[in-house]
């Protein structure tokens, strides 16, 4: 097949470069199908234009349509056969498919040995989702390494990315707080990262740094919601502080810092208690749909001393009716009456509930076994059990993170970090 030529090529490189120059506009914009595949009937060699129309369908919802063309321009092997394997990958990977996500990653690798740090990145990132995070993580720092022996004017950029890619994967705020340093360190002007720190100092029980961070981001964005929030939960660590009314260890002892570090993982992800509860509603097998109460009102919800959120999504559950939860524990969820009930029989009678200090001890009584032993929220939010005569048993992390667990048990998507899709950062490619 013959190039195209003079006046010819110059008509058809202009509908390519105008194609790309629309998608970066607006990726939906129907002038772009029209202009590749005038461009593809002209010049078939040009395929470059199947990759732009592959992110054409995906901006437009077209996941599928978008997948089957990269796919049949990877079967053709010809120029752009590793520009569609990286299209390919990163698809895959906002997809949610991260074990095919590493499986394409770690072809690029293969097929293109000098595949730069961005590529390293992509695959550690894939990795830490689908097979080993501590691996995934231990290669964000490998590529982070190689951009600053290969691209030192990208380093800046690789350490956002992995700060970025930390965050997205669920790895510990500890891990998390030295990278959005570093990141920070190199690049002040990012603001994501800012907050995200501020909230990995208030977890490290840094509260005057996390404030001083957020004052720094809210000045340059007043209407950040995540700062503010953050700039809330800090004053909360600081306020009490200064008035003398508590120290650190207070704060230490309640497990305000995984409360903090939650806060923010709930709010930039949707993966909060509400979330995880109006994601759990439609999957519900039907013998515990039907153990469980209609809703309490909100004002009884707050009053009952329970969970009101949980109480406002269903008040209790039918007494009898535990082990439904599919995790394997004779529990069933308590109604607003029985917490307010418990909480002050334990108040008003702590000799005959020994295992409870309603006077010194912080917990929200959440299910029970019908028989001795119950689930509770205790220090640092965390859901334990606690039955007479044994030592608690720490459950989950969370309430929150329990039902999570369940609505992931019960076939649905779980939208904590870790369990979602991840950043991916290469720009688009205009080669034809």
């Amino acid at each position: 097949m013959s190039e195209p030529v003079g006046v010819e090529r110059e008509a058809i490189e202009h509908d390519r470069d105008l194609a790309w120059e629309l998608f970066e506009f607006q990726p939906q914009h129907p002038r772009i199908p029209e202009l590749a595949m005038s461009v593809l009937a002209r010049a078939p060699q040009f395929t470059g234009m199947i990759i732009l129309l592959s992110m054409h369908r995906e901006a437009c919802g077209d996941v599928e349509e978008a997948r089957r063309l990269l796919r049949e321009l990877l079967g053709r092997r010809d120029r752009q056969f590793l520009g569609a394997l990286r299209r390919l990958r990163d698809l895959e990977a906002s997809a949610g498919d991260f074990t095919e996500a590493m499986r394409l990653g770690e072809l690029v690798l293969r097929e293109d040995p000098d595949a730069d740090w961005f590529d390293h990145m992509d695959l550690a990132a894939a990795v830490a989702m689908a097979d080993d995070p501590e691996r995934g993580w231990t290669s964000m720092d490998g590529a982070v390494e190689l951009a600053g022996r290969t691209a030192p004017e990208a380093y800046a950029g690789a350490l956002g990315l992995r700060a970025l890619h930390f965050l997205s994967t669920g790895a510990p705020p500890a891990r998390f707080l030295v990278a959005a340093q570093q990141a920070i360190e190199a690049d002040p002007s990012e603001t994501t990262l800012s907050t995200a720190l501020a909230f990995a100092y208030l977890y490290d029980y840094r509260p005057q740094e996390a404030a001083e961070l957020l004052a720094r981001v809210l000045r340059e964005d007043p209407t950040d919601e995540v700062a503010q929030g953050g700039m809330i939960v800090a004053r909360g660590f600081l306020d009490p502080i200064e008035r003398g009314a508590g120290t650190m260890d207070d704060l230490r002892r309640a497990g305000m810092g995984e409360i903090a570090w939650r806060i923010l993982r709930d709010k930039v992800f949707g993966a909060g208690l509400a979330e995880a509860l109006a994601a759990l509603d439609p999957l519900l097998p039907a013998e515990l749909a039907a153990s469980l109460r209609p809703p309490l009102d909100r004002d009884a919800a707050r009053a009952s001393g329970g969970d009101d959120k949980v109480l406002a999504w269903r008040d209790g559950q039918r007494p009898g009716s535990g082990g439904l939860w599919g995790d394997g524990r004779p529990f069933r969820l308590l109604s607003g009456a029985e917490v307010a009930a418990l909480d002050a029989a334990i108040e008003q009678h702590p000799a005959a509930w020994p295992q409870w200090d309603a006077e010194h001890e912080y917990f929200t009584l959440l299910f029970t076994d019908d028989a001795d032993a119950y689930l509770f929220e205790g220090a640092g939010g965390r859901l334990y059990r606690r039955g007479a005569g044994s030592d608690d048993e720490e459950i989950a992390s969370s309430l929150t993170d329990w039902l999570w667990d369940r609505v992931a048990a019960f076939g649905g998507a779980d939208a904590r970090p870790g369990r979602s899709a991840v950043v991916t950062g290469r720009p688009p490619t205009d080669e034809s």
